[in-house]
């Protein structure tokens, strides 16, 4: 894979895992983690599978969320493994949500610089370790 489809692969992982945590799609959320990854969020370690289910199925039907991802950038990359940097501004509101109807918008309640670790598993890019350094919370 060269160095430029692994940079569009790689940050079309990133994209779309949070667009699957805005869309509610949390098995292909949970399908886009390596074996054996690490997902650190909100004080706890998710490392498999279930547990990713899991603390996405605690969030109830209650909860919208927006999560931009921006000044994406690639590091210590190589054939087989690469870390994004980036910043994640989050939007959220709890409360009754409409299919079709915009939420209430207030401010982001936070935003944090992301290191996520990806490797190559097969031919497909997967997350092994993804943090955030949080930056300003509401």
């Amino acid at each position: 894979m060269s160095a430029l489809a692994s940079r569009d692969a790689i940050e079309g992982l990133v994209l779309g895992f949070f667009l699957d945590l805005d869309t509610g799609a949390f098995e292909d959320l949970a399908d886009r983690m390596a074996p054996g990854g690490r997902w650190h969020r909100q004080g706890e370690i998710l490392t498999d599978r279930q547990a990713i289910l899991a603390a996405m199925a605690a969030r109830g039907n209650d909860v919208r969320t927006a999560h931009l991802v921006t000044n994406f950038q690639l590091a210590d990359v190589t054939e087989t493994a690469a870390t994004a940097k980036f910043y994640m501004v989050a939007f959220r509101h709890d409360g009754p949500v409409v299919a079709g109807t915009p939420s209430p918008l207030d401010l982001p309640r936070s935003i944090g610089l992301y290191e996520c670790r990806c490797v190559l598993v097969g031919d497909a890019w997967r997350i092994e370790d993804m943090r955030a350094d949080p930056r300003f919370r509401k």
